[in-house]
């Protein structure tokens, strides 16, 4: 190597900091090799160009096609262009992701993986095909953040990218997409040249062949990604995905956690309870039908629990949208201080809290059932009807669920006002247990004592409508 070709002291070097980025160090030796590019080939480098600080190379660099050009290290240069390297990394940053929205756009995704934080990213499609703004501040949100509150009060900037149609209108949107499936290939002249061969190939032996069963054997040709994208025998939307294969799941937010992460235990305890409920629902269901009778016996159990799973798909929902915490919350934390004043959550039926109302309606519908159930003064065992047995089931999966969401509240994640509801919900089976056995005639099984003097607790049976009356 001709090292007086490189005889420039105190050189200042790009080298590989993260992916897709590099970080200017400084040399007082000569290298014999830079990112791929040899000394040899950096003999003819211009030394004439100001490297920035963290700036994001181009692929043709990164793939060796270019040559890095090196600068003297002067603090007077470095400081008159620190700025415009800022600038300019910056704008390189937002070209790249705005390449890499194009390509999601051209391939008619809904979605993008971004780069620097894995984070799965809605595309301009995404949001035309939901016909409003979310309110969510998203990147490429084509309505200008207009459902944004801080926008809308004054108390944010936006991004700069304009408008470009108002939230909620469906005409202008589905224009929209039109425009971006026009510009969108459906295939290659190259793909599309091979498939006429494999047509014309399969429709000569089929002609030639005696087999008539020949042209009923066709090939899938569908990729069957999983979702919105449809399966490989079905264009319409699938509950598979593949995406969490590896043991991954993804929040609401787009980041991806590992499955046995708080949030998802949390999520999948809640989830597990809505199944209970409705699985007492249809035994209701199944209860009035065989009474031929129109009017429910259970009053208005039926509807509550309606409501009940409800309320826990809002709850999913708001776990699955854990909110971040500001910086002053993290201090907080850090100093051990009580962040509770930062708390704040907002029910605005995307996930954002919940509302403290629901609360108030478990405890009028206990008052109301228990009103009519005679007066408890022991403890009662989980059996009777198969209903009230199912209720039981769903009591203890419901403190389970509120126990893996203390941790979420604890951290200032979730709204303390989902770990209430969840508490007085089990309350409400409990009672809608006893409701249930009360409305069928069934006895009540109680464990104590069967007389004052007794030793031991036993079970002790009470006809609920006889003690009720008394």
């Amino acid at each position: 190597t001709n090292r007086n070709s490189l005889a420039v002291a105190n050189t200042s070097y790009l080298v590989p900091s993260r992916q897709h980025y590099y970080t200017r160090v400084e040399m007082n030796q000569h290298p014999t090799c830079i990112m791929g590019t040899t000394s040899s080939s950096l003999q003819s480098a211009s030394f004439s160009t100001v490297v920035a600080t963290s700036v994001s190379l181009s692929p043709s660099i990164l793939a060796g096609e270019e040559t890095v050009h090196t600068t003297p290290n002067n603090s007077a240069a470095d400081n008159n262009t620190q700025d415009e390297s800022k600038d300019a990394a910056a704008e390189q940053k937002t070209n790249d992701i705005e390449d890499l929205h194009q390509m999601a756009l051209l391939s008619g995704s809904d979605t993008y993986s971004d780069p620097a934080t894995g984070f799965t990213v809605f595309t301009e499609l995404a949001h035309l095909k939901r016909g409003k703004c979310c309110g969510s501040m998203c990147r490429h949100c084509p309505y200008g953040w207009e459902n944004v509150r801080s926008v809308r009060n004054n108390t944010t900037t936006p991004t700069g990218r304009k408008a470009k149609l108002q939230s909620g209108d469906a005409a202008m949107a589905s224009e929209l997409i039109n425009r971006i499936k026009i510009s969108t290939p459906t295939t290659n002249t190259g793909n599309a040249n091979k498939e006429g061969e494999k047509e014309m190939k399969s429709s000569s032996i089929c002609s030639s062949s005696e087999n008539k069963s020949c042209g009923t054997r066709k090939k899938n040709n569908r990729t069957g990604k999983g979702g919105r994208h449809g399966g490989r025998h079905t264009s319409k939307n699938v509950p598979y995905t593949r995406t969490g294969d590896k043991g991954l799941s993804q929040l609401l937010t787009g980041e991806k956690r590992k499955k046995y992460d708080s949030a998802f235990e949390a999520m999948g305890t809640v989830d597990e309870l809505c199944s209970i409920v409705g699985t007492v629902h249809a035994e209701l269901s199944i209860s009035i039908v065989s009474l031929d009778n129109s009017t429910s016996p259970y009053g208005d159990l039926p509807e509550w629990l309606l409501e009940v799973m409800s309320r826990l798909f809002d709850i999913g929902s708001h776990v699955a949208n854990p909110r971040r915490k500001k910086k002053e919350e993290e201090e907080s934390d850090s100093d051990g201080e009580d962040n509770a004043k930062y708390n704040s959550f907002v029910c605005d039926g995307v996930g954002g809290g919940f509302d403290p109302e629901h609360i108030e309606d478990l405890e009028d519908w206990i008052d109301e059932m228990t009103d009519k159930l005679p007066e408890l003064s022991s403890f009662v065992l989980p059996t009777g009807g198969k209903a009230s047995a199912q209720l039981h089931v769903a009591r203890t999966v419901c403190r389970r669920a509120e126990r893996r969401t203390v941790l979420l509240v604890d951290d200032g994640v979730c709204d303390p006002n989902a770990l209430r509801y969840l508490n007085r919900l089990s309350d409400f089976f409990f009672t809608a247990a006893r409701w249930t056995n009360f409305c069928e005639g069934i006895e009540e099984i109680q464990y104590r004592r069967p007389h004052r003097g007794a030793k031991q607790r036993g079970r002790v049976k009470v006809n609920l409508e006889y003690a009720s009356q008394g």
